[in-house]
């Protein structure tokens, strides 16, 4: 991972964030056809379990994900998953509309927006906790030929996101303006291309999670910010979500995916060698980086609904929403059983 470690570094708290004007018009167009690694037939039953399909971003946060269906957690409580890779959220967002995933991975500003744009979306899960204060598994940073070593140097360069609607944009153009650069070009990229995009000169600058970001930072990418865990201290950045309409007829599917990501997310943080080998299968990595990845996770399974209405009021004070949504109608609370 280089000879400074990108990770468990105690960071100053930073509490705002500029907003980003995203439309997700795109979703219903896409929804109609939508893939991100396959197609489903929406919730049916095998030998006893209910069958869901989950999109996800192949990053090390979603080792949860992996450790649930690994060690059966998923199973013992009644679902049978099957696991959907996509480049971004948006997508996954799409395929959740037209019926093929019944959960995917949205982060909080595409799951604002997808509101805002009249289709009711809403968190379900965290994904495996909420942003560790003191860690972080992403980095914004700039390439070696750059010649980029602060946030202010930033004005005109060109900055790789994962996509457009991304938590990664919102963060970046935060830090960068911040620091007083103006005039960023977004361009989005997908994690895997990052590192190759920064060595070849496309993109100036990039927030790459691991375990991409060591591939960057062993081709001579240096730090510039450690966006999740500077801006959202112990917060929601993004969460496993459904819609609104399967939520209002499958209560029970959602309580099982529920408790069956909370109780992984409890079990992994004293798990750690266990979750981090997943990360062989589903990521490709050697047993040996695998291990040497960093979950940058509080792995606390409650939803943070304040720092998600944070992120939603920075959003609309910079002009990127003209509307807000009530943050607490994003989080699907099980129905009463009384």
């Amino acid at each position: 991972m280089g000879p400074r470690s990108p990770v468990r570094h105690r960071r100053s708290t930073v509490r705002k964030v500029v907003g980003v004007s995203v439309a997700l018009a795109t979703v219903a167009a896409l929804a109609a056809g939508c893939g991100g690694g396959g197609s489903g037939s929406g919730s049916g039953s095998s030998g006893g379990l209910t069958d869901v399909n989950v999109g996800y971003v192949a990053f090390d946060d979603a080792a949860v994900l992996f450790l649930a269906t690994e060690k059966g957690i998923f199973a013992k409580h009644g679902l049978k998953v099957k696991l959907f890779e996509a480049a971004s959220p948006t997508p996954i967002v799409a395929s959740m509309v037209s019926g093929q995933y019944q959960f995917g991975f949205v982060t909080t500003p595409v799951l604002i927006n997808t509101n805002l744009g009249g289709q009711k979306l809403k968190c379900v899960s965290v994904v495996d906790g909420q942003v560790d204060p003191n860690s972080d598994s992403a980095a914004f940073v700039a390439s070696a030929k750059s010649g980029v070593t602060n946030p202010a140097q930033l004005s005109g360069k060109t900055i790789g996101v994962v996509q457009l609607s991304s938590i990664n944009l919102l963060e970046a153009k935060k830090i960068a303006e911040d620091a007083g650069a103006k005039n960023e070009k977004f361009v989005a990229i997908p994690f895997p291309q990052m590192p190759q995009a920064l060595a070849d000169g496309r993109i100036q600058a990039a927030v790459v999670t691991s375990p991409f970001l060591q591939i960057a930072l062993k081709a001579g990418a240096k730090p510039l910010a450690y966006p999740n865990s500077q801006l959202f201290p112990n917060g929601t950045v993004y969460c496993f979500g459904a819609t609104a309409k399967y939520l209002s007829g499958n209560a029970k599917t959602a309580q099982q995916f529920q408790d069956a990501i909370n109780e992984t997310t409890v079990y992994a943080k004293t798990h750690l060698t266990e979750e981090k080998a997943t990360l062989v299968k589903y990521l490709k990595l050697s047993a040996a980086d695998a291990q040497a990845q960093e979950i940058a996770s509080n792995y606390i399974p409650e939803l943070n609904v304040q720092s998600i209405s944070q992120t939603q009021d920075l959003m609309k004070q910079q002009g990127a929403i003209k509307s807000t949504v009530d943050p607490n109608s994003l989080i699907w609370t099980p129905p009463s059983s009384n």
